[in-house]
Formats: C-alpha cells, sequence, structure tokens
C-alpha cells in the first residue's frame, strides 16, 4: 500500500465516495479517515526506508522456523518525518468537535508537560505496549484509543516503508507456515484470496507487509483441520467473508474481490466491512488485533 502512494491514492479517490455513503460510518469518522490516509501517503511519498547500519537481522535459516526479519520492537523511525505527521493529526483533532477535541487537548497537554512523551509513546508502540495505551485512555475516557491512533497513524508511513525493503529480503513466492509476520512477527488483521487459484496473502496489522499463507490453516493457532473452520458473509458486504476457527475461538476476514471491478485496499475493506466484526463478535468470536487505524 505505503510503497506505491500514487497508486493507492488513485484507488482511493475512487472509493471515497462509496465509503461516505456507508451508513453505519459516521461523517466524521469518514472525514477523519480522509485525512489521515491522504497525510499518510504523502509522507511515504517523501521518505525511504530506515534501515541502519547495526540493524541485526535474522538469518535466513531461521526465518523458516517462525522467527520474523526483524521484530517490531528493533524497527527504527524517520523521527522527523513521524513527529511533523503526528502533530499534523493531533492539529486535526483539536480542530475538529466534541471528544475527539476534548481527548487530543488531553494529549496536548501531556506534551506540554514532559517533552519526552512522544517519544515514551513511539517506542511504547514499537513495542507493543499496549498497557501504556490502555492505561492512558483513562484520561480520555470517551476516546480511550485516542492517543494510541495517533501514535500508529504517524509511525505507519515510516515503518510501512522500511517492512517493503526488508520484505525484498525474504524469498520470493514462498507460502509460509506461520500466520504472523514474516517481516516484524505481528499478527495479521485481514486476509485476502487472489488469482484464480485463489491463493491467500495476509496483511500484517504493524508494518502492512502482505505474504502467502495455506488456504486451509487458521493464521492465529495454526490447525488445519477442516471441522475447525466455518466462514459467514452477507449481501450487504459483498466480497467479504468471516473465517472462523472452532480452535482458537478467533476469525479473521477474508477479502475476495476477485470477480468484482473493485480495487482491493485493506484497510478501506477492513473498515467497510465493520458490521461483520459486530456479527462475528456477537457469535463469540474474537479478533486479536487491532485495525490498521488503531481501534
Amino acid at each position: 500500500m505505503f510503497n506505491d502512494p500514487e497508486k493507492t491514492l488513485k484507488i482511493y479517490q475512487k472509493r471515497k465516495k462509496p465509503l461516505e455513503q456507508k451508513s453505519f460510518l459516521p461523517d466524521e469518522l469518514v472525514k477523519l479517515v480522509d485525512f489521515v490516509l491522504k497525510e499518510q501517503l504523502k509522507v511515504a511519498g517523501q521518505i525511504s526506508s530506515v534501515i541502519g547500519p547495526e540493524t541485526v537481522l535474522t538469518p535466513s535459516h531461521q526465518l523458516v522456523n517462525g522467527k520474523p526479519l526483524l521484530p517490531r520492537e528493533s524497527f527504527s523511525l524517520d523521527h522527523q518525518a513521524t513527529r511533523d505527521l503526528l502533530l499534523r493529526l493531533l492539529k486535526y483533532l483539536k480542530e475538529s468537535r466534541g471528544q475527539l477535541s476534548e481527548a487530543a487537548e488531553q494529549i496536548q497537554k501531556e506534551l506540554d508537560a514532559d517533552e519526552n512523551f512522544l517519544d515514551k509513546a513511539l517506542h511504547k508502540y514499537l513495542s507493543g505496549d499496549d498497557d501504556f495505551f490502555r492505561e492512558f485512555g483513562e484520561k480520555t475516557p470517551a476516546v480511550p484509543r485516542c492517543l494510541n491512533f495517533l501514535v500508529q497513524a504517524g509511525a505507519t508511513p515510516s515503518i510501512a516503508r522500511t517492512a517493503d525493503a526488508l520484505s525484498l529480503l525474504l524469498p520470493r513466492g514462498k507460502t509460509w507456515n506461520q500466520g504472523h509476520c514474516p517481516v516484524c512477527g505481528s499478527l495479521p488483521y485481514i486476509s485476502e484470496l487472489r488469482e484464480k487459484q485463489g491463493f491467500r496473502y495476509l496483511h500484517c496489522s504493524f508494518c502492512h507487509s502482505e505474504y502467502q499463507f495455506k488456504r486451509m490453516a487458521c493464521p492465529f493457532c495454526s490447525t488445519e483441520k477442516s471441522d475447525s473452520f466455518q466462514y459467514f458473509q452477507t449481501r450487504e458486504i459483498p466480497g467479504v467473508r468471516v473465517h472462523v476457527c472452532t480452535s482458537c475461538s478467533l476469525y479473521i476476514k477474508t477479502i475476495d474481490f476477485r470477480e468484482m471491478d473493485k480495487k482491493v485496499l485493506p484497510p478501506l475493506d477492513d473498515l467497510e466491512s465493520l458490521p461483520l466484526d459486530i456479527k462475528a463478535k456477537e457469535e463469540g468470536y474474537n479478533r486479536p488485533t487491532l485495525s490498521v487505524w488503531g481501534f
């Protein structure tokens, strides 16, 4: 997605209007997504990967055993680009109305009181310390994931550009046996079927890498028992199914636009299929990751 910002922007422009017509998505949220995505793509087009000479990558013989190429906590950021983007997003939230504005003002207070707060928050995000964000969410109870959203949105372009460069070091055309991302080790947030054969690709929730995975296997518990898999979909959301695993009670949504005149854009596909998440939750299944929007 971020490896070709111009192409992604063109796809988004074609899909923007249908997104705005989703009655279950508040106008405020759609406008926020529009602003964030455009700003992220702008930044992604201006920065390159951040892989320092001291970066230690996993040897190729260990990759096949499930060890990621570079664990997420070892990723480096383009700090200036990340900080500038994050502050632009914060400014947008402060100028919005209601609860988002109030939450943004609380975050601004933290920044004013502690000049290292932003660096701390970025470090906590890279290390996957969600307790930090949950605890801070108590200060913004109306929008408890606001800080996580800001940090994730600000860091994503830099992380994704680095992951794109790292993915070139992976074996080409490999179908991975583990469901987690071979680049950073994080879990996928959505999957996609491609080509006539229906090859299955997973999309990483952290670094946005995409990687091929076995069609009939759970990406979370790795079971391959056919009687453990079920799926459902609705007429209102064509091209997206929910695949559930009865062994671990987790689920993942799967995009299949192969017979539709529609381009895949995973972050939007995830957002547009929100009612399927609600239905899966009602059926007793859980999603192990947040969306790539941080909520």
